[in-house]
């Protein structure tokens, strides 16, 4: 329906040429113009399947030239034919001779808009066609994006676990002669950790309550190894915790802060995470996280690997309006995330 109405105006624009180059009237134009017009759209709607077939390439530019010129030649000859056959129909029902001698009168008007339609609707075609195989290649590189993202977290996940794993069962076993009750906490906060890992890391997107609690069961299990050495100070808005957010954005950070940080000093020390509003943009999410470390500080397997896989991961999942500061001076290591709505 819409491509008939939007037909109309060229069949008028066709009737007005017509009338006026070929010197008719409108009794006569109108008849004339509008079928072979109407047959015309229908070939015109066809040549998509056309154009699809025919791609345009460089490397074959003198054969998709040949075979349109020659496609245009059938489609035309086709539809000039058709028109002939119909004047001829008329000329016998209302038994005249006017049909086919106007027709052959004007054999040129058709033959223009013809050739002039079939350019302009294929070209129209490839503009669709390039638009779509635009969109293609954005969606494959999306895709691709996406799983270089999801195969990077699997392997910041295997980075982590294993490690971790090993010092968290390690202490399973002397927590249940002192404390059973405590080693009953420990083995539910673990369940929960690993659990998390293996059911939100599938995800698209999780919320900040399902990161915190993440971090939390995280950051209590490292608190039972580590003792008085890890202080936590954890301030979060309590507004933005159905904020979605990519998931096991959190961990990496904790993880580097604790492993990196912390744990390499005799002391210990405060890791302070602080999650609010961006005070410039309030729609942004603003993520704070900071920890004393050792200066110079110590080499250890594996550092930066868990930020770089994160940057990747951020890159993908919220493109180029995502940022990771990395700020330190000689006592303080300071990591700010600035996420999107």
């Amino acid at each position: 329906m819409a491509v008939g109405l939007a037909w109309s105006p060229l069949c008028l624009g066709v009737i007005v040429l017509h009338k006026n180059l070929a010197n008719s009237t409108w009794s006569n134009s109108i008849p004339l113009v509008i079928p072979p017009m109407i047959a015309k759209l229908f070939i015109c709607l066809s040549l998509w399947y056309l154009c699809k077939a025919i791609k345009l390439e460089r490397s074959y530019l003198d054969k998709f030239v040949l075979t349109h010129v020659l496609s245009l030649s059938i489609i035309n000859a086709i539809w000039l034919f058709i028109i002939l056959i119909y004047t001829k129909v008329l000329d016998v029902v209302l038994k005249t001779d006017t049909w086919v001698k106007l027709f052959m009168n004007s054999y040129p008007i058709f033959l223009g808009v013809g050739v002039s339609l079939y350019f302009i609707w294929a070209l129209g075609y490839y503009l669709v066609l390039a638009d779509e195989t635009l969109r293609a290649r954005e969606q494959e590189v999306l895709e691709q994006r996406l799983f270089a993202s999801q195969a990077e977290l699997n392997a910041l996940k295997t980075t982590i676990h294993p490690h971790f794993l090993f010092n968290s069962l390690n202490m399973i076993g002397p927590l249940i002669g002192k404390s059973p009750e405590r080693a009953r906490v420990f083995v539910a906060q673990l369940a929960e950790f690993l659990l998390y890992s293996l059911k939100y890391g599938k995800k698209q997107q999780v919320t900040v309550r399902d990161e915190v609690d993440h971090i939390s069961n995280y950051l209590a299990i490292e608190t039972e190894r580590l003792g008085e050495r890890l202080k936590l100070d954890l301030s979060v808005d309590e507004t933005l915790l159905s904020r979605p957010v990519m998931p096991l954005i959190l961990l990496p950070l904790v993880e580097n802060a604790v492993k990196h940080g912390i744990q390499q000093r005799l002391e210990g020390g405060l890791l302070s995470i602080s999650i609010k509003p961006d005070h410039v943009d309030p729609a942004y999410l603003s993520v704070e996280i900071e920890n004393p470390y050792e200066n110079p500080p110590r080499s250890v397997k594996g550092e930066g690997l868990g930020l770089e896989t994160l940057k990747k991961r951020m890159s993908a999942f919220y493109g180029s309006s995502a940022r990771l500061n990395i700020l330190k001076n000689d006592m303080i290591f300071k990591v700010e995330l600035r996420l999107p709505q």
